[in-house]
């Protein structure tokens, strides 16, 4: 992995570095340090970068402008700043992750593993509502449901987050594994245990962590089938 540190404090840029190859040890090919844009939109076009780690505020101009100019050769970028107001921006720049100095070990390594996720291609979902953001891997989620004015997600770690979006407008976004089982809840199949029936008129799908989805009549046919499917392949 070739990685980038784009960081105009010397004694920053050097723990950075540190605490990159602490963490990712002999995954690591090479790492260059830029300490302005000049450098940094330089290595980006010369040479293949698969990490960047990004400060925002760089001698009063915007790290922004590195991204901006990388067009399709736009790698991997963690964002390194104390300008947490900025985060919400930084996630419109389709980064992995925004992490805050100072920078604790805990916390990069948090945001490497995301990177990995990003990079072996599986589908993330950047959860906003009520001024946070999050980052949920989509195979984290068990069961996407309608919360008034937002939607809530449940994942396999317990945790409840919620989103502001549509279920309409997210389910045409999320991967196979996902099903619309009924107008307020969309089930990650991968999760799903068995359908049961509970009185004449109502039925739900018994997922992992313990819920009762309830499945529409209509959606009844697609629930079945898929569990079918999923019991094929196990």
């Amino acid at each position: 992995m070739n990685i980038l540190i784009v960081e105009d404090e010397a004694p920053a840029a050097r723990r950075l570095r540190r605490l990159v190859a602490a963490e990712l040890g002999l995954e690591i090919d090479d790492i260059a340090v830029a300490d302005n844009l000049d450098v940094a939109q330089q290595i980006i076009r010369e040479t293949r970068v698969d990490l960047l780690l990004l400060d925002l505020d760089l001698s009063g101009l915007d790290g922004f402008d590195v991204l901006r100019a990388t067009g399709a050769k736009k790698p991997a970028t963690v964002i390194v700043s104390a300008n947490i107001d900025r985060a919400l921006d930084a996630f419109d720049h389709d980064v992995v992750d925004f992490v805050a100095k100072p920078v604790s070990a805990e916390r990069l390594s948090r945001a490497l593993a995301r990177v990995r996720e990003a990079q072996s291609g599986e589908m993330r979902l950047i959860v906003r509502a009520q001024g946070r953001t999050d980052i949920i891997p989509a195979s984290q989620i068990v069961r996407i449901s309608g919360a008034g004015d937002y939607i809530e997600i449940a994942t396999t770690g317990g945790q409840i987050y919620l989103h502001d979006d549509r279920l309409e407008a997210l389910e045409k976004r999320l991967p196979p594994s996902f099903l619309r089982v009924h107008r307020s809840y969309i089930v990650n199949m991968a999760y799903a245990l068995q359908l049961r029936t509970m009185d004449r008129d109502r039925r739900v799908l018994m997922v992992r962590n313990g819920e009762e989805i309830p499945v529409s009549r209509r959606r009844m046919s697609a629930t079945r089938a898929a569990l079918e499917t999923l019991a094929a392949s196990r």
